[in-house]
């Protein structure tokens, strides 16, 4: 009785009424429109995608061409991700488009197995209904690269022409296309029904850019991939990149956080960054502001600020450039004594809580919403005489991102824009990495609020991507799980007025550097060598070696079970599933996966007995700094010198089965033994210099390494060319992961150019 008496106070006192809850329904995705087939921004956001990120996506769909060297428009030979690239470029026309384009006329970008035909007639280019494959304009621009490139030119040209020609379909004119009346939208639709004049062709290109390209998760979303430390905030169909720790903390419940596989994440444009932690008192010349999440409130003056008692050490100086992208919300007066509103509790209406703020109360059902809501606000007491200061405003909504499910039923949603979204199974909820502690018990009523969106679908690319390993574990060690960010979470540095250098300077961002000769082991030129650091990831070169030294067989097989998995476990198995040890070993020194480390380590020794050989080793070798606790990386307490680690490296890659690992540009292989239907396991090296075209210098084997307190950390023996000279190239201690191979290369070149 109570409960219903609280309902009443709630929505009578607001004003507001709700009739029966209705039935939910799966409602289903958005059918095709053959007078919209795709954007006109969308088709000419040529920078949507990097190189980087198309190599990736080719990569994870599993196409032989994303490890094949091609000839461009010119005859030079290229990546398939680079040519496409540069013919996006060029013309400024998505390379998302060019990725469905190859799949929609010859299906290269998931073939294993391509045709000479398949390749050199990629994009369909010149093929007609009237001379099909011995059309001139095909003879004319036949091969991969002039594919590519006539696909984004002809694309760029009719934009440019589209008045000066009556053949291009433009948008707002009737055609009759396969008996169908069409009317374009816009010019993007109009131009690919002139390219391709059909129907069926359309609704594929429709079907394809829907399923790689169309976004699928809700907004709200907190993702990362497992490839960088970025987190961002999904919102209006952007990604919005949370520069810190403490920004995260003061708006987001991190333990929410999706990761997602690169690919999906970078179909996603840059939003506006989140610059300041929630609440944060901004100064702009004589202007002062509060940051209440997406917006920015002016105080009337300073002593509207010194009145509500902030702290000035607290004030965030910033520049106008750093205030784009905030709207401006309303002024904060002197009267203003809760800039931050403030939850109450009126006894009279069943103890009901509402929401105070900006002249308006806003009912609140329950403290379980009130909890997650306002999770910085502590319940105060009120009276209906104190609200009617305040007009009437919507009953308070879960924020976006939540979860929640009703008591009666097993029904799971997640909220976007106020509405309940329905998960409708397990594959869904499980593909999206969503977490069952995360889900919010709720009863019908409040459920009832939330009017119901969309059911949450899971795209065919994300089942195709799940058949594959989270890749490059060593660059998200940091970020899983929680124990390292709270304990630290800052890169180990040396300030500027301590760092050492050796030999000739080289002037870099990077905390730690090291060149040696190789063949002599001669420290040409590093700075701050001797500084203890994580190894991070590095610590897998000291597991292969100490494998190969205590007998693993390489042509023998390790079955897996729960007991093997590392702290953070990305290798997509499950228990029972047989492999090979050579591929598990190509998968912990080229994807640098953690977890095949304690299944190679199960299969030889004890693990704590591995450990303890391994530091007996590196003793032996006379290496005082160094140290392991685990045969990952995982744990900040494995530890080296760059000074260290060069002797370390080389002694390890110096076994013919370690240096023949770290030399693969990319792996390949199925499961002995397959339990969950998803035998094939392929990636490319984590070091993406491994295969870029045209370096100066020739890298014959490398590993990375990344952790919070470690920096990005890469580890080359490269070649000069010229006269075969070899050196090794060590950067630990990278600030700057989304650049991280940026320096690395300028030091290789340093290196082959001074030394």
């Amino acid at each position: 009785m109570k409960q219903v008496q609280k309902i009443l106070a709630i929505l009578l006192l607001s004003g507001l009424f709700f009739a029966p809850i209705s039935s939910i329904f799966a409602a289903t995705s958005t059918d095709f429109n053959s007078n919209y087939l795709i954007s006109d921004a969308e088709m000419q956001d040529w920078q949507s995608m990097n190189q980087a990120d198309v190599q990736a996506f080719l990569t994870q769909y599993g196409g032989a061409i994303a490890t094949m060297s091609l000839s461009d428009k010119n005859g030079n030979i290229k990546s398939a991700a680079e040519i496409i690239c540069a013919a996006a470029q060029e013309h400024r026309i998505s390379p998302k488009y060019l990725l469905v384009k190859l799949q929609k006329e010859q299906s290269l970008v998931t073939a294993k197995n391509p045709t000479q035909n398949q390749l050199d007639g990629a994009t369909g280019y010149g093929i007609t209904d009237g001379c099909g494959w011995t059309c001139t304009m095909y003879l004319n621009n036949k091969g991969f690269g002039k594919q590519i490139d006539s696909a984004a030119g002809i694309i760029r040209w009719y934009y440019d022409n589209k008045n000066t020609a009556s053949w291009i379909k433009k948008a707002g004119i009737s055609y009759l296309v396969d008996g169908v009346t069409i009317i374009p939208a816009n010019d993007a639709t109009g131009f690919l029904y002139t390219y391709t004049p059909h129907l069926h062709g359309n609704e594929n290109f429709w079907n394809l850019w829907q399923d790689w390209f169309g976004h699928s998760i809700p907004d709200g979303s907190l993702v990362k991939s497992a490839d960088s430390p970025a987190i961002y905030l999904l919102q209006d169909g952007k990604k919005r990149l949370i520069k810190s720790m403490s920004i995260l903390a003061s708006r987001f419940n991190r333990e929410a956080i999706l990761n997602m596989p690169s690919a999906e994440i970078a179909i996603y444009p840059e939003g506006v960054p989140i610059s300041f932690p929630n609440y944060s008192i901004l100064k702009n010349g004589s202007n002062y502001y509060l940051v209440d999440f997406d917006t920015i409130r002016p105080f009337a003056s300073f002593q509207v600020v010194q009145k509500i008692g902030y702290n000035p050490e607290e004030f965030v100086e910033v520049t106008s450039a750093d205030l784009v992208g905030y709207a401006i919300g309303t002024t904060i007066n002197v009267d203003d004594s809760n800039p931050l509103g403030r939850l109450v509790k009126v006894k009279e209406a069943d103890n009901a809580l509402y929401y105070l703020k900006d002249g308006f109360y806003q009912p609140v059902y329950n403290a379980t919403l009130a909890k997650i809501a306002f999770p910085g606000l502590k319940t105060e007491d009120a009276t209906i005489k104190d609200l009617r200061n305040y007009q009437p405003g919507p009953l308070v909504k879960f924020p976006d991102g939540t979860l929640i499910s009703e008591i009666s039923s097993n029904n799971v949603y997640v909220i976007e824009k106020g509405k309940k979204r329905l998960i409708p199974d397990n594959d869904v909820f499980n593909g999206f990495g969503y977490k069952k502690e995360n889900i919010i018990k709720i009863d019908n009523m409040l459920t009832s609020i939330h009017e119901t969106g969309a059911t949450v679908y899971l795209p065919a690319r994300l089942l195709a991507l799940s058949n594959q390993d989270a890749t490059t574990s060593d660059t998200i060690n940091g970020n899983q799980g929680g124990e390292t960010i709270i304990e630290n979470g800052k890169m180990v540095a040396v300030s500027d007025a301590k760092t050492v250098y050796v030999g000739k300077k080289f002037t870099t961002n990077v905390n730690t550097y090291l060149v040696a000769d190789y063949g002599t082991g001669e420290v040409l030129a590093g700075k701050n060598i001797d500084t203890v650091r994580p190894l991070a990831s590095f610590t897998k070169v000291m597991t292969a070696y100490q494998l190969m030294y205590d007998g693993l067989r390489l042509f023998g097989q390790t079955t897996f079970n729960d007991n093997q998995k590392s702290k953070y476990h990305s290798f997509r198995t499950v228990p029972g599933e047989v492999f090979n040890n050579q591929d598990l070993f190509e998968a912990l020194l080229v994807s640098s996966i953690n977890t095949p480390a304690k299944m190679l380590v199960s299969s030889v020794e004890k693990e704590s007995k591995f450990i303890a050989n391994m530091n007996a080793k590196v003793k032996e070798w006379g290496l005082g700094k160094t140290k392991f606790v685990d045969v990952d990386g995982y744990d900040v307490k494995n530890v080296t010198t760059a000074r260290e680690f060069l002797k370390l490296y080389t002694n390890a890659e110096r076994i013919k089965e370690v240096r023949e690992t770290l030399a693969l540009k990319q792996y390949s292989y199925n499961e002995i033994k397959d339990l969950d239907g998803k035998p094939k396991h392929y990636d490319t090296h984590s070091n993406l210099l491994v295969n870029k075209p045209g370096l100066p210098f020739k890298i014959i084997s490398s590993k990375t390494g990344y952790l919070d307190e470690a920096g990005a950390g890469l580890i080359m023996l490269i070649e000069r060319p010229s006269d075969k000279k070899q050196f090794i190239i060590i950067t630990m201690g990278n600030p700057n992961y989304a650049q991280r191979f940026v320096e690395p290369e300028r030091l290789a070149n340093y290196a082959i150019t001074n030394f």
